[in-house]
């Protein structure tokens, strides 16, 4: 397989409306799901050509998930690279009878939270040093629960984005993701349930608890 390269998409004051594209892309990709899963019959009898035309279509997906977890460009790039060798090398697992983005997201979530918790533990003896809150620019959160200003407003204040990303890796993994997933990848609670496994309450609480979190520590800058 020829190495795919995920668009290094920049990070900017515009982070949100980028995300946007990006999902959009995969979301138009996904109305494609019987042609996805025709690629993937192709990629398994050894059309590297077929595998890169999934990559190209679900590319903004997963590079976007990747930023938005490890909050930083380049470690995002590397770890989207990873998450499509997964796929290529994880092909014959895959069954036809479930949604190929279904199967992606669910790779893509559990390598971003193992990456991270990989993270953690080459961190944790240094206990020093410049945190990923402060790499790069800013990650910010599309939406936030009623009563919060929407985090795309507020990309014009430069010095909000940079506390929202800050504040953003406060929160545990798993709800990070599922606040990544829903309020800016924008999946439905059933597919969250489906891609990570979860029973639908489980999505609904951990999100709920998430948002409020989010919301306690934004307020005291609003």
């Amino acid at each position: 397989m020829q190495r795919a390269e995920v668009p290094a998409a920049p990070l900017a004051a515009a982070a949100v409306d980028e995300d946007r594209e990006l999902v959009e892309q995969a979301r138009a990709g996904d109305a494609g799901a019987f042609e996805a899963l025709v690629l993937v019959e192709q990629a398994r009898a050894g059309d590297a050509g077929a595998f890169e035309a999934l990559v190209r279509r679900y590319q903004g997906w997963v590079f976007t998930l990747a930023l938005r977890m490890v909050g930083n460009r380049a470690e995002a790039e590397d770890v989207a690279q990873e998450v499509f060798l997964k796929a290529y090398r994880g092909l014959a697992g895959f069954k036809a009878a479930s949604r190929f983005t279904t199967w992606l997201y669910a790779i893509a979530s559990h390598h971003c939270l193992n990456h991270l918790q990989a993270r953690s533990r080459r961190s944790a003896p240094a206990g020093r040093g410049r945190s990923h809150a402060e790499s790069d620019a800013p990650v910010a959160v599309e939406r936030l629960p009623d009563g919060a200003p929407r985090a795309d407003a507020l990309l014009e204040r430069t010095d909000f984005v940079r506390i929202v990303q800050a504040e953003m890796t406060h929160l545990t993994e798993e709800h990070r993701l599922i606040l990544v997933l829903r309020d800016i990848q924008g999946l439905s609670y059933e597919d969250i349930a489906r891609t990570l496994g979860l029973e639908l309450g489980t999505v609904r609480s951990r999100l709920h608890r998430a948002r409020m979190e989010m919301k306690a520590r934004l307020t005291p800058y609003l």
